[in-house]
């Protein structure tokens, strides 16, 4: 119990003063002790290791006559900087904080409450305590919402102005509601053309009883004014000049139109995308208007002017690369010269040239696998607003690149591509807000691919290992007997369209919010086959720092070229970047990264493996060979710890900034890209062939997004000769051959 009362003041100490080592918020029943510390200003002391320490050899150290000078000065030096980590109490200071603790549940219609703290000596806690106890009573509720001085609005933008109220009779009271409704209210009468609306600051009435309150808010509209003149400014900042043509593609809004705040802000959001502008401001200016009799309409209309100042438009450096790959989430890392260039020919038109070696999918190193490498040149042209279509902003971007990528040594795939892509905003309110066209020349040449095939071959002891090998290799085979024979440059022609919707509140680590996206794609050449994919991801925040996010992907490749049980239809080829693997840190976690395929449609079996490791006769081919159909279900609970009280500032930091999550994958890879596998699916397979895992990850939040470790094992392995289920009387169950770990860089959807 407390052994003092609130006008209690015991001095003892540093600097005769009383320190505060703990401060508890007691009798919240609807507000919580978090809000109260929101508007308080007591705080008790910060007891970090490094205080604990300095202060126990200090103290111990100081009563030994034998402790050198020299080692007391440096104790006591580290001694008095450590009292910046002590708070203290203060009376007045206490006092305050009760008063701001009342303001506050007045503020939420608690009228009735009281508030009392005490301060003291705990001996429960040997601790000096400072408590604030509060009764909140009965939260008083609303009775009357009344708008006044709107009689001058137009009858159909106040019945929009009025549809985004939120506060019905009977809603508890809260200030922050009712400020924000107003708000509310106030910026769609601005979207409509009153741009000189604004609001008195809401009367509210209490009954006598403290349980009923009326609002009474006062908008002053003014005058519905349209915007009669566009002005442009340029501050050129020493740089190329954009062109007036390009700025005002950026613009939602136009001359005639009713003065709108949100497309305002959407039009500079705009501008500022393009990324050549350093400054970008849309603001009133002063313009003298007269209808055709010479009489003034000033008042009902209005001159913008869109000022902005230009960024330097070179750029040349060269970068260590850590960065995920979409869709995918394949963890990449390397090293990169960029050289760039903005606003090429006057309309933020970006030139970029990139060198890069890089290692993919970092994972694999954890998962006893040979990494693949690329070494890849690259150049784009991005025109970022060429037009418009139906008032919606159309971009271009041409991409070639050159990439030499190691598969399995020595075996190497080099290609070169020229893209055309065309990607279209759309509305953001709508599902799909934004559409990306595109349409490619691709060249792809396996190196080392016919001494890789003779030399297995070679090794072949029967007519059953030839034809193994000459299944595991026939979408190579194919390829290379099309560049031998066809007089074409370019192995294959591909044009497809993409759907996304981007409606996540964080792009690297979202808590709320849905991300989608629908591609298709045809591709003609030495392969033939329609390719679709649907990706989606959900966030939603169950809690404060508490997050349960989804996955849903599919996808299925239909070959062209491709009859089952035909002797000349066997084409099977499509570009490896284009086919669908399963397994590794984004993927079913459970397994190693492109090392699980569906074992009825996608399982190939070497005739002379007599390992028991299901993976040991697949898993080289595995990096080369994926499949036609992909199924994959994520679901994922994530929590982030809470900055915790009385310990070092950087180790609170570290702390605030880890999670951790708990996950289950559900999915395979099916109809594997061979002629003897290809559409073998069943239906049964989706759940016999569906891998089920489960894992635990830990969390660290950086700048480019969460970097995550994660622990995972099947609860379901269809792959297994026994012990398909994880209590099936499966060996070793907590042993590392049952886990895979993972690593990767944002999070794995």
């Amino acid at each position: 119990m407390l052994n003092a009362d609130a006008n209690q003041d015991v001095r003892s100490g540093y600097n005769d003063s009383q320190e505060l080592q703990d401060l508890k918020i007691v009798g919240c029943e609807v507000t919580t002790p978090e809000q109260i510390l929101g508007v308080i200003h007591s705080r008790q002391s910060e007891v970090s290791v490094t205080r604990k320490l300095t202060e126990y050899y200090y103290l111990n150290l100081k009563e030994n006559s034998s402790t050198p000078p020299a080692v007391m000065r440096t104790l006591s030096g580290l001694y008095k900087d450590l009292v910046l980590e002590i708070r203290y109490y203060n009376r007045n200071k206490a006092q305050d904080d009760s008063a701001a603790i009342l303001v506050f549940l007045q503020q939420n219609g608690f009228h009735n409450s009281t508030v009392n703290y005490t301060y003291g000596f705990v001996e429960e806690d040997q601790a000096n305590v400072l408590q604030f106890t509060i009764f909140e009573g009965v939260r008083a509720v609303v009775d009357t919402v009344m708008y006044l001085g709107v009689d001058r609005v137009d009858p159909e933008v106040l019945r929009t102005a009025f549809d985004v109220r939120s506060i019905q009779n009977g809603t508890p009271f809260s200030e922050v509601d009712v400020e924000s409704e107003v708000k509310s209210v106030v910026a769609e009468l601005q979207n409509n053309g009153y741009f000189r609306c604004s609001h008195d600051a809401p009367l509210v009435v209490t009954s006598n009883d403290g349980l009923h309150d009326s609002i009474f808010v006062r908008i002053n509209p003014g005058r519905r004014v349209r915007i009669a003149q566009i002005v442009f400014e340029e501050n050129l900042n020493n740089q190329p000049s954009v062109t007036e043509g390009t700025r005002r593609r950026q613009l939602d809004f136009k001359e005639g139109e009713w003065f709108n705040k949100k497309k305002i802000e959407a039009s500079r959001a705009n501008l500022i995308s393009l990324g050549v502008f350093e400054t970008v401001t849309i603001d009133t200016i002063s313009v003298e208007f007269v209808d055709n009799k010479g009489a003034s309409t000033t008042d009902s209309n209005i001159a913008l002017r869109v000022f902005t100042k230009n960024v330097k438009v070179y750029d040349v450096g060269l970068n260590l690369l850590l960065y995920q790959t979409s869709i995918d989430n394949y963890l990449n890392g390397g090293v990169g010269l960029n050289a760039q260039y903005k606003n090429l020919f006057g309309g933020a038109q970006v030139a970029s040239a990139t060198f890069q070696y890089v290692l993919q999918d970092l994972s694999r190193a954890f998962q006893k696998q040979n990494i693949e490498t690329e070494a890849l040149a690259s150049m784009v042209l991005a025109w970022p607003n060429i037009a418009r279509v139906f008032d919606n902003r159309v971009g271009i971007q041409m991409n070639t690149f050159y990439s030499l990528r190691v598969l399995v040594f020595p075996f190497k795939l080099e290609s070169f591509n020229v893209t055309a892509r065309a990607p279209i905003s759309l509305y953001r309110y709508t599902i799909f807000n934004g559409v990306d066209l595109s349409i490619g020349l691709e060249r792809q040449v396996p190196r080392d691919f016919r001494e890789t095939k003779d030399s297995a071959l070679g090794e072949a002891k029967s007519s059953q290992d030839s034809a193994f090998v000459l299944s595991t290799f026939n979408q190579f085979i194919v390829l290379d007997d099309y560049l031998h024979n066809s007089t074409g440059f370019f192995t294959g022609v591909y044009a497809g369209i993409s759907f996304k919707g981007e409606h996540r509140d964080n792009l690297t680590n979202p808590t709320r919010g849905t991300f989608t996206n629908l591609a298709t794609e045809i591709g003609l050449g030495a392969g033939q086959f329609v390719r679709i994919q649907f990706f989606n991801t959900a966030a939603i925040s169950l809690a404060p720092r508490t997050v349960f996010a989804t996955k849903v992907r599919l996808g299925h490749i239909a070959l062209l070229g491709f009859s089952r049980n035909s002797s000349t239809d066997t084409n099977t080829y499509v570009p490896l970047e284009r086919q669908f693997f399963a397994g590794g840190a984004a993927s079913i976690r459970s397994y190693p990264s492109r090392t699980l395929h569906d074992p009825h449609s996608g399982f190939i079996v070497n005739p002379d493996s007599n390992s028991t490791d299901p993976l040991s006769s697949n898993r080289i081919l595995s990096n080369v060979i994926g499949s036609g159909s992909l199924i994959e279900l994520g679901f994922e609970f994530r929590y982030t710890f809470a900055r915790p009280r009385g310990i070092d500032d950087t180790w609170a930091s570290l702390i605030e900034r880890s999670g951790f999550a708990f996950f289950t994958d559900i999915g395979n890879a099916f109809n594997r890209l061979t002629p003897s596998l290809y559409g073998k699916m069943r239906l049964e397979d989706l759940w016999r062939g569906s891998v089920v895992a489960m894992g635990v990850g830990y969390r660290f939040e950086t700048p480019v997004g969460p970097f995550r470790v994660d622990y995972a094992t099947s609860v379901y392995d269809p792959l297994r000769t026994d012990g398909k289920f994880i209590f099936d009387g499966r060996k070793n169950l907590m042993g590392f051959g049952n886990w895979q770990l993972s690593i990767g860089l944002g999070q794995a959807f």
